[in-house]
C-alpha cells in the first residue's frame, strides 16, 4: 500500500494568480461554514501517498476571483467572489465529493461513506481597525441548510500573524458546520448518529489563530450549542534551537471554569523533542485523562526516534 516514489509538491503563485499541485491542509473557503480547514491527507502526516495529492488554483482580476480544487477522492470545488462596492464582497462556494470517503477499519474492513454535496453564499463588509463583518448561508443537500454572522480581524507582520473569527450560527438539526473539514478524509461525520441525537445545533463559536515564526504557533477554539454543554480545545507548538514542544487541551463537555479539571473530562497530552541532528529526532509524548473505572487520572506515555528527511 506503499508508493515507491511520492510526488510532494509543486507551486506557483505570484499573488494574482497560483496553481499548486499536492497535498493540501488548511483550506478553508468563505468563513467555514461548508469547507474548514480541509485537508486532502488519507493516512495522516506519516505515511503520505499520492492519492493525497490535489489541484488547486486560483486567478484575482480587479473586481472578480476564481478559485477551483480538485483531490484524487474525487471532491470537487469552485469558488466566486465579487467585489461589489470598496464596503461589499460577495461570494458563492459549491463542492461536491462524488463518491464519498472510504474509511478503512482497524479491523481491516472498510465503511463507504455517502456522497455529499454542498453550497454556500457569503457577504462581507470591511470594518474599521482591520475587522471585517460578514455573514454566510449554507446548504448540505439533503442534510438541512445553516447561517452564520460574525466579525472576524486579521494582522499579518513580519514575524507574527494572528486571526480571529467570532460568530453566532443558526443551524438545523441535520447539517454539520464544516462538513468538509480536517478528518474529512480519515473520519468524516456519521449523518445517522449525528441526526439521531435530535438536538438543535445553534449557538456561538470562537477562534483564535496566532504564529509567531518558529517559537510559537497557537489555536483555540470555543463553541457553544444550545442544549448542550460547550466544547473547548486548544494546541500551542514551539520549537527553540535543538527542542520541540507541543501541547493540547481538549474539553468536549465545557459548563463553566470548574469544568476545566481531568475529573470533568478534560484531555491534555503533547510532546517534547529534541533534534539530535537535523534529521533524527528523539521525543517523548503524553497524554493524561481521568478513567471512571478507575476512579482517577491516568497518564499514558512513549518515547520514540524520528527520521526526518
Amino acid at each position: 500500500g506503499f508508493d515507491s516514489v511520492v510526488f510532494r509538491y509543486a507551486e506557483y503563485n505570484d499573488g494574482q494568480k497560483g496553481l499548486r499541485y499536492g497535498t493540501l491542509d488548511n483550506v478553508t473557503w468563505g468563513h467555514g461554514l461548508l469547507m474548514k480547514n480541509y485537508s486532502s491527507r488519507i493516512a495522516g502526516p506519516i505515511t503520505q501517498n499520492n492519492q493525497q495529492t490535489a489541484l488547486k488554483g486560483f486567478v484575482n482580476f480587479d473586481r472578480f476571483g476564481i478559485q477551483a480544487m480538485s483531490t484524487w477522492s474525487h471532491i470537487y470545488a469552485l469558488r466566486l467572489t465579487e467585489r461589489i462596492t470598496p464596503w461589499l464582497i460577495l461570494g458563492q462556494s459549491y463542492v461536491t465529493d462524488t463518491d464519498g470517503p472510504r474509511v478503512v477499519l482497524p479491523d481491516g474492513s472498510s465503511v463507504q461513506n455517502p456522497a455529499v454535496s454542498g453550497m454556500a453564499a457569503d457577504a462581507s463588509v470591511p470594518l474599521p481597525l482591520n475587522f471585517e463583518g460578514y455573514a454566510e448561508a449554507a446548504q448540505l443537500f439533503g442534510h438541512g441548510s445553516a447561517a452564520t454572522v460574525g466579525i472576524d480581524w486579521a494582522m499579518d507582520a513580519l514575524v507574527l500573524s494572528a486571526a480571529f473569527d467570532a460568530g453566532y450560527r443558526i443551524v438545523d438539526r441535520s447539517f454539520v458546520p464544516g462538513y468538509f473539514g480536517p478528518d474529512y478524509e480519515i473520519n468524516p461525520i456519521d449523518f445517522t448518529s449525528y441526526e439521531a441525537s435530535g438536538q438543535s445545533k445553534n449557538g456561538y463559536i470562537a477562534d483564535l489563530k496566532l504564529v509567531a515564526t518558529n517559537l510559537l504557533r497557537l489555536n483555540a477554539v470555543y463553541e457553544s450549542d444550545c442544549g448542550s454543554n460547550a466544547s473547548l480545545y486548544a494546541d500551542a507548538y514551539t520549537e527553540l534551537d535543538r527542542i520541540t514542544a507541543s501541547y493540547y487541551y481538549k474539553q468536549p463537555n465545557f459548563a463553566d471554569l470548574r469544568s476545566l479539571t481531568y475529573e470533568e473530562g478534560a484531555i491534555t497530552g503533547g510532546s517534547l523533542g529534541y533534534k539530535i541532528t537535523p534529521n533524527l529526532i528523539a521525543a517523548v509524548n503524553f497524554k493524561n485523562a481521568y478513567d471512571p473505572v478507575l476512579g482517577k487520572v491516568v497518564e499514558s506515555r512513549y518515547y520514540e526516534v524520528k527520521l526526518a528527511f
